[in-house]
């Protein structure tokens, strides 16, 4: 047994990459049940959004493509589905050149499941905040037309009647960032300036820094990587990206953990065998 276990701590790695690869790949067909609760943080992004009575537009800034699609796109079409389940009118802009390019079919396909049409329920505006980021958020904050100007279509914010109010900061019920880190800009000029409040969505590597703002209420709740949209996707009553994601990475953490006792094993295997 204990030379057996030695041999373990000699494996050829090549053997532990291709079960890593067979198990992502068996959690991608295997209707394997796995069920999560909201995490404290992204039970507070839902209720900051469940609170919503409607009266007010919500800013949504759409900053996720190929890159950041495994962590963020989840979080994004859930946000997307709450939003459209409140009745929420909401207006998508975006700061990178390629958001558009994901975010607006997401939005179509999401509005057609909840019987939203552009221009009544929502508007794109697209690629609008450039770097540097505080300074366009600041703009967006200080005169909302003047700086996301026409919409998709040509279009300028007043030509529809729910957005004729919308001028500054103060005239959003919220603010919603969905990126790779948080927009800091957005608790300057949006909750702090005009009491607008603020929640994101972002990769798992960027929130560590980020609890002591949600603590103090500066960011009223948080998305944390593909953890965050598959508890959403759940909240939402729905099993599909984010669920399976979550799936495959919970199998190959898994097996990491056990690839680590089996090395410890075998190491410790191989030095009693030694002794004796």
């Amino acid at each position: 047994m204990w030379r057996i276990l030695a041999r373990m701590g000699n494996l050829d790695p090549r053997w532990l990459y291709l079960v890593f690869v067979l198990s992502i790949a068996a959690t991608a067909v295997l209707p394997i049940p796995l069920s999560v609760r909201l995490s404290p943080e992204s039970q507070a992004f839902y209720e900051a959004i469940e609170r919503l009575d409607g009266r007010k537009p919500v800013l949504v800034q759409a900053d996720w493509d190929q890159g950041t699609v495994g962590e963020l796109r989840a979080q994004f079409i859930n946000t997307v589905r709450h939003l459209f389940r409140k009745d929420l009118r909401v207006v998508f802009v975006s700061g990178i050149a390629a958001g558009p390019e994901f975010y607006e079919p997401v939005v179509e396909e999401i509005a057609k499941e909840y019987g939203k049409e552009y221009g009544r329920d929502w508007v794109s505006f697209g690629y609008k905040l450039a770097e540097p980021y505080d300074i366009a958020i600041e703009a967006l904050a200080r005169d909302f037309r003047a700086t996301v100007r026409t919409d998709r279509l040509g279009n300028p914010p007043e030509a529809y009647p729910w957005l004729q109010d919308a001028r500054t900061a103060a005239d959003f019920a919220l603010a919603i960032s969905i990126r790779y880190d948080e927009m800091r800009a957005y608790i300057t000029y949006f909750y702090e300036g005009a009491g607008t409040p603020y929640i994101a969505g972002v990769a798992t590597i960027s929130s560590t820094p980020l609890y002591p703002f949600l603590s103090t209420g500066n960011i009223r709740g948080l998305l944390v990587g593909s953890r965050g949209g598959g508890e959403y996707e759940q909240a939402m009553g729905k099993r599909e990206f984010g669920t399976r994601f979550l799936i495959g990475q919970s199998a190959g953490h898994l097996l990491v953990l056990l690839a680590i006792v089996l090395g410890n094993l075998g190491t410790w295997a191989a030095r009693k065998v030694k002794v004796e």
